[in-house]
């Protein structure tokens, strides 16, 4: 499962995912993500993860989801990483000199000082 929703008044979008994750899901998050960056510019990303399975997004879209955080490379300027697995924390420390947004990691019971540290970014 996987769901985007943008929050009223504000460039900050919520991305949610448990579980897997269709193929019509994969696709409706990425039109929506697009959506929101066509509408504002520039977006901040709270991604909350819950548990996941293996692989989480179909192997026939990961070449889609590559190909999205290249071509919105300066779309998206923070990005708050929610989640408990540990990896999850070591991959996002290893990616962030990748990207050109700022992503930081919390784990789920700091989900507040998530959303406060994307409300405050500029």
């Amino acid at each position: 499962m996987i769901s985007v929703r943008p929050q009223p008044d504000s460039n900050i979008v919520e991305l949610e995912i448990a579980g897997s994750v269709t193929a019509q899901e994969f696709d409706d998050a990425l039109a929506a993500l697009n959506g929101a960056i066509e509408q504002h510019g520039r977006i901040r990303l709270l991604q909350i993860v819950e548990s996941l399975d293996m692989p989480p997004v179909p192997w026939n879209r990961l070449w889609e989801d590559i190909k999205f955080s290249f071509e919105h490379l300066s779309d998206i300027t923070h990005v708050a990483v929610v989640a408990d697995q540990g990896w999850i924390s070591a991959y996002v420390s290893m990616m962030s000199p990748m990207f050109k947004a700022e992503l930081k990691s919390f784990k789920r019971a700091e989900e507040s000082a998530a959303r406060t540290w994307l409300e405050q970014a500029v």
